[in-house]
């Protein structure tokens, strides 16, 4: 599925309906600035942090598959190199497009790591299908050096997935997952992201089978560094159920902005919905924005609700902290790190390396 350049000229980066907002609160200046057209679309495999079944560094791939994975390639046409300009580079430097396709329980988490660590526009896309399986998956986002995009299809049925995001980022950092749950499918999904110069980071949600659920929980931090989180959930099948709670943190001048819609389409009776959306401000010069926004269709509805809140960091607790011996960092750290275990709470087979994937994130930053 390529792009021509020409065609690359008439899309823009963001169209009225891909957010709550009219407002783009990504930088994409700086993608413009750091844009296949400008930098090179291959790049070496680089030192990956960790080791995965599916590795994708700079423009080598690499593979270890487990019992019940099968690899093949191509995509699933949830995403389209017309949708907006962002996703035209994404297309117009992808090289290969790899199909994980899971054919039975996985007992040890299926590991995807996507890696860049030179200064290059590398796109990295990765469709995974299941069906009538159980299965953990993790997905490690590391954007070094340059400008990376990571483009997750999803498409599940019968299925029972529990999915862990760990976004690492240093320089510019694109992650679009869009994921088409069929009749049947669960999925209980947890997203951390410590935030690089730019990270633009995505999950697309449609519910479309009777009966399928999602359990949605992120935790973007940003600290002297700016992300955009976007979360969108479509209803459309019935007695489908929905719940995404976000709760961010910016510190020394970051940035960070979660926007998450909810939509229960009329053909979704008797269905829940909700969307809550928290940020914490922790020092001054800092930014917080929070814009959930919730729309029901349908008067056959279970439950639906939407909250949002941007606060400074609790200077009481703070005080309390720092009068057991803890300086500032060590105070905020702890804070911190209390959210992301309650936020991983709904995770079963994988909270614990969520757990520790978040302090992990945490002590490095702090």
């Amino acid at each position: 599925m390529l792009i021509e350049r020409k065609a690359l000229e008439k899309l823009t980066y963001q169209k009225y309906g891909d957010s709550p907002t009219i407002k783009s609160y990504t930088k994409w200046k700086l993608f413009e600035e750091n844009s296949p057209l400008r930098l090179p679309t291959e790049a070496k495999a680089g030192e990956v942090p960790i080791r995965g079944n599916i590795t994708l560094s700079g423009s080598e791939a690499s593979f270890d598959l487990p019992d019940g994975v099968e690899l093949g390639e191509g995509t699933l046409g949830l995403s389209q190199p017309g949708e907006s300009r962002i996703l035209g580079f994404h297309f117009y430097a992808l090289k290969k497009a790899y199909r994980v396709k899971i054919t039975r329980d996985l007992v040890e988490p299926l590991v995807i790591a996507s890696h860049l660590s030179r200064r290059a526009f590398i796109s990295h896309h990765i469709i995974i299908e299941a069906e009538d399986v159980k299965a953990p998956i993790i997905i490690y986002d590391f954007a070094g050096k340059g400008a990376k995009s990571l483009v997750v299809e999803l498409k599940a049925r019968n299925a029972e997935l529990e999915i862990l995001t760990v976004g690492r980022h240093e320089g510019l950092s694109h992650y679009l997952l869009r994921a088409s749950l069929g009749e049947g499918a669960s999925v209980r999904a947890f997203t951390v992201i410590s935030a690089g110069e730019m990270s633009h980071h995505r999950e697309d949600y449609s519910l479309e089978g009777k009966g399928s659920e999602l359990i949605l929980r992120g935790m973007p931090i940003a600290i002297g560094s700016a992300v955009d989180y976007l979360t969108n959930v479509l209803q459309y099948g019935e007695k489908t159920a929905s719940e995404t709670r976000v709760h961010g943190f910016s510190y020394e001048n970051g940035w960070t902005v979660h926007r998450g819609v909810a939509k229960v389409f009329e053909s979704a009776r008797n269905s829940s919905s909700g969307v809550v959306s928290h940020i914490t401000i922790m020092d001054e010069g800092s930014l917080g924005v929070s814009v959930p926004m919730l729309e029901v269709d349908t008067g056959e509805i279970e439950s639906a609700f939407h909250s949002s809140a941007v606060r400074q960091f609790d200077e009481d607790a703070l005080f309390y902290l720092r009068s057991r011996g803890l300086d500032s960092d060590e105070a905020m750290s702890l804070f911190v790190h209390g959210i992301g275990e309650a936020l991983s709470g709904h995770l079963e087979r994988l909270r614990s390396k969520a757990r520790s994937a978040t302090a992990e994130l945490v002590e490095e930053l702090l």
